[in-house]
């Protein structure tokens, strides 16, 4: 009986197997061990949608002071729209005989010829007060020829102005002192050595630096000396009309960058006795 219960056993074991193989039931896999946590991963992004552009990084202000460059005061274009006229005889006088521009032709400067008469000056329109300002002046015939330069000039004005005059007086050329009288202080004045050689018909260099007060004298590549601690410090350029037939040629003024302030000096450590 058991011989026969087993045997229907194996028989019915063997018929399942054929059926299941033709019906196509086959065992499902055993999941993955991580099959709960699933990998996330970022929401493509859609065609119309732009990824973010960078911004460029701005560049800041350059932090050194911007200047202009050297400016013409005879060349630059309409000579009255760099100077203002101030005669002692204003009311009778006209500007353009006492002051005229002649053309210098090719390659050549234009000249600023002063008839010398009637007394009084031309100043800049503008007010500078750290700058460089140069110019070549010639005497055609008088020996004792009588002009200068005016800076700092303030207003009101008037014959003399509050100013600080550089000397262009044949014998006295390269004297600076404030106009008499007229208020303006300095704490020395500039007074030359020995009188320049200063041959008529010929033209000479004068360059002036004016910076915190102070003005610097270079005449013909020399230099003669400085003037400090101008009250005024700053004002208008001008040029003497002083009774004498002068002219002038490559006026150019250039604006300076301020005096850097002086640092203090660091006290030198002293060392006791007992060290070496």
């Amino acid at each position: 009986m058991r011989k026969r219960f087993a045997l229907l056993f194996v028989i019915v074991s063997i018929a399942c197997l054929s059926f299941c193989k033709l019906t196509g039931v086959a065992q499902e896999p055993a999941p993955p061990v991580n099959a709960g946590a699933e990998e996330k991963k970022p929401p493509a992004a859609s065609a119309k949608e732009k990824p973010p552009e960078s911004k460029p990084v701005e560049k800041s202000a350059p932090s050194a002071l911007q200047l202009p460059g050297p400016e013409k005061l005879l060349n630059g274009g309409n000579f009255w729209d760099h100077w203002k006229y101030v005669s002692e005889e204003e009311k009778e006088a006209n500007r353009n005989l006492t002051w005229k521009v002649i053309s210098g032709g090719k390659d050549q400067p234009s000249v600023l010829v002063c008839s010398g008469k009637p007394y009084g000056y031309i100043r800049t329109q503008k007010i500078y007060e750290n700058f460089q300002f140069s110019l070549e002046w010639m005497y055609p015939n008088d020996p004792n020829a009588n002009s200068g330069i005016l800076l700092f000039t303030t207003e009101p004005d008037k014959v003399w102005p509050k100013a600080f005059q550089v000397q262009l007086h044949r014998p006295e050329a390269g004297y600076v002192f404030p106009t008499p009288g007229s208020g303006a202080k300095s704490a020395n004045k500039l007074s030359p050595a020995m009188p320049l050689d200063l041959p008529l018909g010929k033209w000479h260099q004068c360059v002036l630096t004016c910076r915190s007060g102070n003005i610097s004298v270079m005449i013909n590549g020399v230099k003669l000396g400085e003037v400090t601690g101008c009250d005024p410090s700053k004002g208008a350029i001008a040029l003497q009309s002083e009774g004498a037939e002068i002219h002038f040629r490559k006026l150019v003024v250039e604006v300076l960058a301020p005096e850097p302030a002086a640092q203090p000096e660091k006290p030198v450590a002293q060392q006791s006795p007992d060290q070496p």
